[in-house]
């Protein structure tokens, strides 16, 4: 009797144990538990509001380096590691979908659909963030300051790479109107900023949840207080960390490097998605004329504004695909003989004139023109049932550099975007799982074209000549500047030679999908959160690689964006208030011959970080095997 109660004590016993007790600090001090696991969902969600308002459109900066404190006491306090994975994977749903509410389509619930999958899909980044920090923190005393920066930037890095990537929200993005903080990232990437914020976000969460005095060590000590350790290293750690950064900033922004480049004229205008998608499908002509009218006026306001302060642009630039119709050679100039050719006879002749009024927009400007089109490699016509013919040959998503003095059809140079948008631009799985490929189709969108082949990632750069001089660029269509590594693939110096491939970048988008109506009866827009995130994401691919960047953006907000990343000149718009978001700016861009350490090592620093990540969690692995032990 008296042995079975002994075991029944004793599993008694193990089962009133508390579900947590909290990490021990040095000398066995532990840190202040979190009892209730209401209050632990409460602080997640805390972080979330504080982290999205540090985001466009609200973009109160400092947030980034406060609000991650709640997120990161309740992982350490929680009462069980199962209120920290999904108290943080509640406040990753609340600050991704506040951060990606501009996904949110107006017509398309299926799109709704696909947005409430994405959002549950990123807040999986929190979970496990917090459940990594929590786990590893029981075992390995690894403060905050560290362990938080260094699994949160693992986690971004993975975050730009898996599934195509999404590198959007990156924390240090949020610091772009900040330079001085910011010129970290040309040696490690955006990430360099994210660190920083997270690295104070943990030294204040180690403040708050260690003690600040421990018993002091040694004979005749009893009763006697320190300051604890790990404080006053950490302390250095961030002290060091911050005056580095500062340091940094200030020398980088005091140098005096660039040489007069080019002079751009960029081009925006204020066309949403609807009436594109519309003009496309009914092939309304009259529609888009409309929209190559408004670029080719837009272009006459810019060159008398440039005229009237003395500039003579050596480069027009204009949006992506806001030139609506084809404009490869090999179907502007295909003979189109065949009966199943001829009905699209009428598209080429149209687009022919679409061709030849760009072209005469640039003898007007006296500048190169560069557009975004459709290109289509023709060869021929299939028929699809009794009555459609589709074109034969790869469709891409192309920019198009036409000279004033280019043969008819035939453009100075082409580049063919390279890393597609899933289900915008192409539905995954069509040369692996069929079967999964046609079930996605099915949940897209009507109206739109899913089959878009992806250009070759080693495409020579366009030129542009300006005084006695010629510069080198390369255009990033849509949301490929966001993807760093892409950017970074265009600057890199070729084997040839040891300077960057190009002196600028280009970028142009079509923003007009995220445009909001200003009413329901109004037919004016106005600008989402969306416009001013990706425009701070060029601030840093500018910064990363040491190259000025040039965007001319649908709706959005086109600038030039200086080495530094300083946003130079802004088209934000002709008369927000309205909803007109046509507008326009130039300049000359300055070219920056500094060769950026983040060019030649790319993000070494974030796999540095993800190798500290790993090794800490085999380590505590390791640690949990021999306790079992």
């Amino acid at each position: 009797m008296a042995e079975k109660k002994r075991k029944r004590d004793g599993i008694a016993g193990l089962r009133s144990r508390p579900a947590f007790s909290p990490p021990q600090d040095e000398n066995g001090a532990k840190r202040h538990p979190i009892r209730r696991a209401q209050t632990a969902y409460l602080l997640a969600v805390v972080s979330a509001l504080g982290l999205a308002m540090a985001f466009p459109p609200t973009e109160i900066s400092w947030l980034a380096y406060v609000a991650p404190v709640p997120l990161l006491a309740m992982v350490v306090g929680a009462a069980s590691r199962r209120h920290v994975f999904w108290a943080a994977y509640v406040g990753g749903l609340v600050f991704f979908g506040l951060g990606l509410s501009w996904v949110i389509p107006i017509k398309f619930p299926l799109t709704l659909l696909g947005w409430a999958a994405l959002v549950a899909y990123l807040a999986l980044y929190w979970a496990v963030f917090a459940w990594a920090a929590r786990r590893i923190g029981e075992t390995v005393r690894v403060p905050l300051a560290l362990l938080a920066p260094a699994l949160w930037v693992a986690l971004e890095y993975l975050r730009g790479w898996l599934l195509t990537g999404l590198p959007w929200l990156y924390l240090g993005h949020t610091q772009y109107e900040n330079p001085t903080l910011i010129q970290t990232a040309d040696a490690l990437g955006a990430y360099g900023p994210s660190f920083l914020a997270m690295m104070t976000a943990g030294f204040v969460a180690d403040l708050l949840s260690r003690p600040l005095f421990v018993a002091r060590e040694g004979p005749g000590a009893k009763g006697a207080r320190r300051l604890n350790r790990t404080i006053l290293v950490c302390a250095g750690l961030i002290t060091a960390a911050w005056a580095a950064t500062v340091g940094y900033g200030l020398w980088r922004l005091g140098q005096r490097t660039p040489r007069p480049g080019p002079i751009v004229a960029i081009i925006q205008t204020s066309v949403p998605q609807r009436v594109k998608t519309e003009a496309r499908g009914k092939r309304d002509v009259a529609a888009e004329q409309s929209m190559l009218e408004t670029q080719v006026r837009l272009t006459g306001e810019v060159l008398a504004s440039a005229r009237a302060e003395g500039l003579s642009p050596d480069l027009v630039v204009w949006p992506e695909t806001m030139v609506p119709g084809i404009l490869s050679r090999s179907f502007l100039e295909a003979n189109l003989v065949s009966p199943g050719e001829r009905a699209f006879k009428d598209d080429q002749a149209r687009f022919r004139t679409y061709w030849e009024k760009v072209r005469e927009t640039a003898r007007e400007a006296g500048a190169p023109v560069l557009c975004g089109a459709s290109d289509i490699h023709y060869r021929g016509v299939r028929p699809v049932g009794d009555e459609y013919v589709a074109l034969r040959g790869m469709s891409r998503n192309a920019a198009f550099l036409i000279a004033p003095d280019s043969p008819a059809y035939i453009s100075e140079h082409t580049y063919a975007k390279v890393h597609l948008v899933p289900f915008g631009e192409y539905v995954p799985f069509k040369e692996t799982v069929l079967w999964l490929h046609d079930l996605l189709l099915k949940l897209t969108p009507r109206g739109y074209h899913y089959n878009l082949s992806a250009g070759s990632p080693n495409q020579e750069p366009f030129v542009v000549k300006f005084a006695d001089a010629a510069a080198r660029f390369q255009v990033a269509i849509c949301y490929e500047d966001a993807f760093a590594y892409r950017i970074r693939e265009m600057v890199r110096p070729r084997k040839t030679s040891g300077g960057k491939a190009i002196d600028f970048l280009v970028n142009i988008s079509n923003d007009g999908w995220f445009a909001r109506p200003m009413s329901a009866d109004a037919p004016g827009l106005k600008q989402s959160a969306e416009h001013k995130q990706h425009l701070n994401l060029c601030v840093f691919r500018a910064i990363e690689n040491r190259i000025p960047v040039v965007r001319s953006v649908n709706t959005g907000i086109s600038a030039i964006i200086t080495s530094d990343g300083r946003i130079a000149d802004a088209a934000e718009g002709a008369d927000l208030e309205r909803g007109n978001l046509e507008g326009f700016a130039v300049g000359r861009i300055e070219l920056d011959e500094r060769l950026a350490p983040y060019t030649r090592a790319g993000d070494a620093f974030a796999r540095a970080c993800l190798a500290a990540s790993a090794g800490l969690g085999i380590a505590a692995a390791i640690a949990v095997r021999f306790r079992q032990k």
